[in-house]
């Protein structure tokens, strides 16, 4: 049993690490087939969850710098900031390393990620191998900012000619509506609104991580506009689309757009590898393995749930001790197939 977790370890952050790629090069980052995906990208959420996974591929890592130097203007750095407050990534201080790069190259918003960061003292190697083997001197020199906020990796070689942002992929419409409205909360509304049928102001600012009261504001002034409609239910107001208005405008496959809540997604993914990545853990006896596991599944399946993968986790209480391990992973593995 112990062998068959470790081989789930391994296996998992393949699965990870090809989504990473593929999400990332559906938003222009090269050196990954694209496949066509109708699952809106969120791109606050991707980073944030990209500076943990990506340490195991330092070539994807460095893509996502060359795309974030070239596009740096397209992340919306309040609301990163606040689904790292509400979600609590492991992220901080890879967080801190780009957004420094960041501004020194003039994107000036992104010098809120290191108001407050610590400076470690203690320094350790930016990259790993799959199996967990720290990667030592990737590169050549020291990264002077990496090495500040506590990792040892190579200069960072930033490309000349990098490839244009891209939108016309049906998952990276979120791109299109920040090059079309800015990077404002419009963008989020917009998408949640041409996905589901209504949406009330208090369910829309949950799943995108604005204040309501910024949601409701904006909600009543897009109105006026004639392409955002209110229909009341009881004493709530919801808001609808007319999505045929916005086919002409944006894309004619926007009807086939899924939503994701990638930011609960995510950190359930992560809280998951970093579960399975802890050499303790693996070295537990089954019975031991077990219980932490299904401690893990109780805090994340609400998560998990609330992300719209429609994915129907196991009940683990029908399965007596070391026997959910197995169950565990089908259930993982299939909600990332």
């Amino acid at each position: 049993m112990k062998n068959q977790l470790k081989e789930f370890r391994d296996s998992y952050l393949d699965l990870l690490l090809n989504f990473l790629w593929r999400q990332w090069s559906s938003l222009g980052v090269p050196g990954y087939g694209e496949r066509q995906d109708n699952r809106i990208i969120d791109p606050e959420a991707l980073l944030l969850f990209s500076c943990t996974l990506a340490r195991y591929e330092a070539r994807l890592f460095d893509e996502i710098i060359n795309w974030l130097y070239q596009n740096g203007l397209m992340i919306n750095i309040l609301r990163l900031r606040t689904i790292q407050k509400r979600e609590n990534f492991n992220a901080e201080k890879i967080l801190a390393s780009l957004a420094e790069h960041m501004a020194e190259k003039n994107y000036t918003k992104w010098k809120r990620l290191i108001e407050n960061a610590e400076l470690p003292d203690k320094k350790e190697p930016l990259f790993f191998f799959k199996n967990g083997t720290p990667m030592e001197g990737f590169g050549n020199k020291y990264d002077e900012i990496f090495y500040k906020h506590g990792f040892i990796r190579g200069k960072i070689e930033i490309r000349k000619h990098v490839q244009e942002i891209k939108t016309t992929s049906l998952s990276a419409i979120m791109l299109k509506l920040r090059s079309f409205f800015g990077r404002t909360a419009r963008c989020e509304i917009v998408a949640y609104l041409l996905t589901h049928e209504s949406g009330h102001p208090s369910s829309i600012a949950r799943e995108t991580y604005y204040a309501q009261k910024t949601v409701q504001d904006i909600l009543v002034e897009m109105e006026q506009s004639g392409f955002i409609f209110v229909r009341p239910s009881g004493k709530e107001k919801h808001y609808w689309i007319k999505k045929e208005k916005w086919q002409e405008l944006f894309m004619p496959e926007i009807g086939h757009l899924k939503w994701i809540s990638w930011p609960p997604a995510f950190i359930a993914l992560e809280k998951i590898w970093l579960k399975v990545n802890e050499p303790d853990f693996l070295n537990l006896s089954p019975l031991l393995q077990s219980s932490e596991l299904r401690q893990l599944m109780h805090e994340l399946k609400p998560k998990i749930e609330s992300a719209g993968f429609f994915a129907n986790l196991s009940d683990d209480q029908q399965y007596i001790g070391e026997e959910y391990i197995d169950i565990f992973m089908k259930d993982i593995k299939s909600i990332l197939e």
